[in-house]
């Protein structure tokens, strides 16, 4: 009844009275990989929800139907469609281009610039993988550490059995456990902290805060040596990120009029491709691709940048599962549930107080939308596909039906 309130023609119509042109933005929700999806189109000036659908696979012509279902909602209510935003999916820019060729369909820069820094991130991932190779044996040694404590807990350590020093082995039931020698000089260089930390000696000449001052000193300078062997890939992965902040500059509105910053982004794609450096030819690419989409529009919808307004929104119905079912992930019901869950949500983020009676009992007789109906069937074989018991009796099902088809 929410959902059908939420909906209502009279009602949209009213919100919408006063105005001329409307920012649409579609996007794709798939709280697990593997499942459908539920596509929203939400408002953005007036911050609201016009209609989600499941959608079993999200080829162009179903995205192109939500799309043109889009343009039939903006005609009932009598206003026009001023911007699209979304990201740069395929199916979003051929399915926009095609239903709204005369409306500006501007690109989510933060998209654009997750896909310009892949490559920089790429290399600063293998980086951090050295750097993890260094002290990859200190879950061997903490596991070995907990052996040994619940060993002398019990008593079973023999004491004919040399222990071995260093760092380079720990005790544990059976024969000594060998630690890895990186796994030997984190826990070393562990051992040394405390042992300065645990240092009470000094005197007047030599107090002990000071004296641990310098030790920690040394410690962290002994540490800097080590880290000055991956410094120098450091140092190229900062200039990269420079580099990307000189793009990221292009895009931000208020510094420059939209026609300069266009010709700075276009002068760095001709910068990056006279260079010899793959990354920035990389880059380049990217930034052509984006290009038709990261500056149009921008003289009346200077403000909207990003479609990150409805994937922010988004965390509103993965919040609501998650406090029902108390798991991480959102689940498939809000999938399934979510062309009429996400207009009840919607409506109680604009309505603070509870519905009364009167407000829901126009709408007693509404039913669920024929796409919700579907992921609903479509759930319920795909359980009793899972289940050993009544699959048979599923697969006897269709069987008959199959049978009882007319023969083409």
């Amino acid at each position: 009844m929410l959902a059908a309130r939420q909906q209502d023609a009279e009602s949209m119509r009213r919100h919408y009275q006063s105005a001329t042109d409307v920012i649409l933005c579609i996007d794709g929700l798939q709280p697990e990989k593997g499942h459908e999806a539920l596509y929203v189109v939400r408002e953005l000036s007036r911050k609201r929800v016009w209609f989600a659908e499941p959608l079993l696979s999200a080829t162009e012509d179903e995205v192109r139907r939500l799309i043109q279902k889009a343009g039939e909602w903006a005609e009932s209510l009598g206003v026009s469609v001023g911007l699209w935003m979304s990201d740069k999916q395929e199916a979003f820019v051929k399915g926009i281009a095609a239903e709204f060729p005369d409306v500006p369909h501007r690109y989510c820069d933060n998209h654009f610039l997750r896909d310009l820094a892949k490559p920089v991130l790429e290399a600063d991932s293998h980086a951090k993988v050295q750097m993890r190779k260094k002290v990859r044996g200190l879950r061997t040694i903490e596991q070995a550490v907990l052996r040994r404590r619940k060993v002398q807990a019990q008593g079973d350590l023999k004491p004919e059995t040399p222990e071995p020093t260093g760092g380079a082995a720990a005790l544990g039931e059976g024969p000594p456990l060998v630690v890895d020698a990186a796994g030997g000089v984190v826990l070393d260089y562990c051992a040394a902290v405390r042992g300065v930390l645990n240092d009470d000696q000094g005197g007047p000449l030599g107090p002990p805060g000071l004296r641990m001052a310098e030790a920690l000193t040394e410690v962290q300078e002994s540490l800097q040596r080590n880290l000055d062997e991956v410094e120098e890939r450091q140092t190229v992965i900062r200039e990269y990120v420079g580099v990307i902040a000189e793009v990221a500059a292009t895009l931000k509105p208020g510094t420059e009029d939209v026609t300069e910053r266009e010709e700075k982004f276009e002068a760095l794609i001709d910068h990056f491709e006279a260079t010899e450096d793959p990354i920035r030819h990389i880059m380049a690419a990217v930034m052509l691709s984006f290009l038709d989409g990261l500056f149009v529009g921008e003289e009346e919808y200077e403000e909207i940048r990003d479609n990150l307004d409805l994937e922010r929104w988004f965390r509103l119905p993965k919040g609501h599962e998650r406090r029902i079912h108390g798991r991480r992930h959102a689940g498939v019901r809000l999938v399934r549930e979510g062309a009429t869950l996400v207009h009840a949500l919607d409506a109680h983020a604009a309505h603070p107080e509870p519905f009364s009676v009167d407000d829901l009992l126009p709408y007693r007789a509404a039913r669920e939308p024929p796409c919700q109906t579907e992921a609903r069937e479509r759930h319920t074989i795909m359980r009793k596909a899972r289940s050993r018991k009544k699959r048979p009796l599923l697969l006897a099902e269709l069987e008959q039906r199959y049978r009882k088809l007319p023969e083409s």
